[in-house]
């Protein structure tokens, strides 16, 4: 009997281990908000067009990359836009904006880090009117997700078309573009951010945009 509450002991020892799992020490997720900030985001319409992210990282960042992606005829991805930004590691916690409707027709995104806040716009030039009504549906990153320095991540997988109905896949499908190829749809957009331990002077030949504090 001894041995047998012993080994129930180790059981339950073992299995508590499993499922208290310890929360990455970086991760970027969507925004948990106080009921007070609930209430203004809905005010200033943030529930609808803005998607709200909070980040954790370290002292050693220095820069995040954020690119905007369509899938060409082959199903490959190309940046029609993207925007960096310096970070010091002084402020290690933070809170992110992205407002958007159809990605190509213009998004803003807004970061605070500590008691800096910037903003950037990406307004492309207007195009044709293809005659088509157009209707988009998005998907976006849905839960906590470990940020590892370099690695891209992506935050909205995003469909424009004219076809009624349309299948929105995770966000992970990013990494497995080949999924969209038979669907389609005219438009297939991606959001990506890539956080990095090397600062903007590093990183040669990269566009960037000046801080707005």
């Amino acid at each position: 009997m001894k041995r047998l509450l012993t080994l129930f002991a180790l059981l339950a020892l073992t299995l508590s281990a499993c499922g208290a799992q310890a929360a990455p020490a970086m991760y970027i997720e969507p925004a948990k908000l106080t009921e007070e900030e609930e209430s203004i985001a809905k005010l200033l319409g943030a529930d609808t067009d803005q998607f709200l992210l909070d980040v954790v990282l370290d002292s050693t960042v220095r820069s995040f990359h954020v690119r905007y992606y369509d899938l060409d005829d082959g199903g490959q991805w190309h940046v029609f836009s993207e925007s960096r930004m310096a970070l010091d590691g002084s402020g290690t916690k933070g809170r992110m904006a992205f407002t958007y409707g159809d990605l190509s027709k213009g998004t803003r995104e807004a970061v605070q880090f500590g008691k800096g806040v910037s903003a950037v716009s990406h307004t492309p030039p207007p195009e044709e009117d293809a005659g088509n009504s157009m209707s988009c549906g998005s998907s976006r990153l849905s839960e906590r997700r470990e940020v590892v320095y370099e690695e891209e991540i992506p935050l909205v997988l995003q469909v424009v078309t004219s076809k009624n109905g349309t299948v929105l896949y995770d966000v992970d499908y990013f990494f497995q573009p080949e999924a969209y190829e038979d669907l389609g749809y005219e438009h297939v957009y991606a959001l990506t951010i890539t956080f990095s331990q090397r600062s903007l002077g590093e990183l040669e030949g990269e566009p960037e945009f000046s801080r707005q504090d």
